[in-house]
């Protein structure tokens, strides 16, 4: 008999609609499998946008991304030329949106699957088509209350305590939600059930644990940069991840928020493939010439940089002499080479007449044309 057991390893969800509703059934599955990659990918993109405040790949047409037909070729071992068929079956069912994104390939917006309707026999009635999701409104959240629990199952890391505004005590008030498995779910409770669980709990948590303070959600490091290197780090680079804006708080605690500002804006407009590494090297540069503020690294740029720059950039072209200039200029040297070497000059002298000879005893080509 064959042993089952649960691992917890990466999945690929598709749609059992993309199977089940007629409106599919002229569709390739490989094509499903495609659109089960495009939607991972857009949540990522939703994610990014929602909660880093990456703009990078959102527009005015909503979350798009970015997917290479090399890349999904490679991931459902076929060939690019099928992920291009598989492509335009999605298009055509309106489950994606292509636009050209310039020299930097297409944006893709991934659509909604349409639900299969009720009157459609299933092929597969016995899988899990939907999830219904009941909900009871509390002061106390279900969220809130699956993180106590968390926190009870881990005593030598989490310390909770629940004050009373009224009773003062670790209790929880009265017509909050019980904190037991079983009623998690459960959308009426029973007040007295809630005193006894919190009396019971208070029992065994270890006194030195209650007393201390319940731990704080932590804080997204995007949220605490300064709004002006926010705003201008998006500006120049387009976006600002978790671990970037953990690097720059750093550099912030190594020198101050106008020089790593300063920095940012510097660079806008360039080509940096890696914005931390570029920041990091300037602060170490400013740092070992012993700059202490921005305006330190400002005279040095304008001392030092700028007047190179402008050499480099210059955009002055060669300016050609007319005809008229350059045979001015000609009989001008030629006079002083009469003056300053008189043999070299009747050299010159000869070498024109000989030429001009030539121009005079070169024989005549007649030129026919056609039927002459």
């Amino acid at each position: 008999m064959a042993k089952y057991e649960t691992t917890h390893t990466a999945f690929l969800g598709v749609d059992l609609d993309l199977l089940e509703n007629p409106i599919y059934s002229d569709m390739d599955v490989r094509a499903a499998m495609l659109y089960a990659l495009y939607k991972d990918r857009a949540h990522l993109s939703l994610y990014s946008y929602t909660q880093l405040g990456n703009k990078r790949y959102i527009d005015e047409n909503g979350v798009f991304i970015i997917f290479t037909n090399e890349v999904a070729a490679k991931a459902l071992h076929t060939t690019t030329k099928m992920i291009g068929k598989f492509r335009k079956q999605l298009s055509d069912h309106g489950l994606i949106q292509i636009r050209r994104n310039g020299l930097k390939g297409y944006k893709i917006y991934v659509n909604e699957v349409q639900r299969t309707p009720k009157n459609v026999k299933l092929t597969l009635p016995w899988m899990n088509h939907y999830v219904e999701i009941k909900k009871s409104v509390s002061e106390w959240t279900l969220a809130a209350q699956i993180q106590h629990w968390n926190n009870m199952a881990l005593v030598s890391k989490s310390k909770v305590q629940h004050e009373s505004d009224v009773m003062g005590s670790t209790c929880i008030p009265n017509g909050l939600t019980s904190l037991t498995p079983s009623s998690l779910t459960t959308n009426s409770l029973n007040n007295n059930g809630l005193d006894d669980n919190a009396h019971a709990r208070k029992g065994k948590l270890n006194p030195i644990q209650s007393s201390q303070p319940k731990q704080s959600k932590p804080i997204n490091p995007y949220n605490t940069l300064p709004e002006k290197l926010k705003q201008s780090f998006l500006k120049t680079f387009g976006f600002v991840t978790k671990q970037v804006a953990l690097e720059l708080h750093t550099l912030i605690k190594q020198t101050d928020v106008d020089m790593v500002n300063y920095i940012v804006e510097s660079a806008f407009g360039r080509k940096i493939t890696s914005p931390i590494a570029y920041i990091k090297a300037a602060i170490n540069n400013a740092l070992k010439r012993g700059d202490k503020c921005v305006q330190d690294m400002i005279n040095y740029y304008e001392n030092n940089v700028k007047p190179h720059s402008k050499i480099n950039n210059s955009n002055q072209h060669t300016r050609y002499m007319t005809k008229e200039e350059a045979e001015t200029q000609a009989q001008k040297d030629m006079e002083d080479l009469k003056q300053t070497n008189p043999t070299l000059w009747k050299k010159v002298q000869n070498k024109i007449r000989q030429s001009e000879l030539r121009k005079v005893s070169r024989p005549m080509i007649p030129i026919y044309k056609l039927g002459e």
